[in-house]
């Protein structure tokens, strides 16, 4: 691991910070085709590769927090019935989502920071924030939103709903997991190349 100032990383996780608010307030509806595409995972994966899973965690815990006041805001209406029906499950399952997203992927790439696979480290961390943060989010409608979704699309069962809410978002998590594999990994390495001998990782 290369060593960077603390005012390189402060600066360096603001700047991401920024991006993600950016991101998530103006650039949240953006569509490839009639598919929802969220870029925001891009600077987590950035920032928690660069900087460590810490910030990693940090990174996704502002990811989170930006959609509890979009929810609460009432920018987000298909939440809003999740906010209504359990307020505090809600806030758990965007934060915590979002967190898991940033430290899993920061961890995953700390495996291979030491080694001569750091791509290969580039694109496992990029996966795991998708990953973590749909999966979280569908454990959390199976067992804590399991009754919302019942009473919505008229199902009973946690096969039912698991059922119904992997067809719901089976093809935005496939193009989330594409964009972000895709493109945290060249934003890494551009990163680096243009801090030049200062390397962060």
């Amino acid at each position: 691991m290369y060593s960077h100032s603390k005012m390189e990383k402060f600066v360096g996780t603001g700047l991401l910070m920024g991006i993600i608010i950016l991101l998530q307030l103006f650039a949240s509806g953006l569509r490839i085709g009639p598919v929802p595409i969220s870029l925001v995972l891009i600077p987590i994966v950035v920032g928690a590769v660069l900087y460590g899973p810490a910030i990693g965690a940090f990174l996704g815990g502002v990811f989170g927090l930006i959609v509890i006041i979009m929810i609460v805001v009432g920018m987000d209406p298909a939440s809003m019935l999740m906010m209504q029906f359990n307020a505090v499950g809600t806030v758990i399952t965007c934060m915590v989502k979002g967190i898991l997203a940033g430290l899993v992927s920061g961890l995953v790439y700390k495996m291979f920071a030491k080694t001569k696979k750091k791509k290969t480290g580039y694109v496992l961390a990029s996966a795991c924030a998708p990953i973590m943060n749909t999966g979280f989010y569908v454990l959390m409608v199976i067992t804590i939103f399991k009754g919302l979704m019942e009473n919505a699309y008229k199902i009973q069962g946690i096969g039912a709903v698991f059922a119904t809410i992997m067809a719901m978002i089976a093809t935005n998590f496939i193009a989330e997991v594409a964009t972000t594999v895709i493109i945290a990994p060249i934003v890494i390495v551009a990163v680096k190349k243009a801090m030049g001998a200062r390397k962060v990782g």
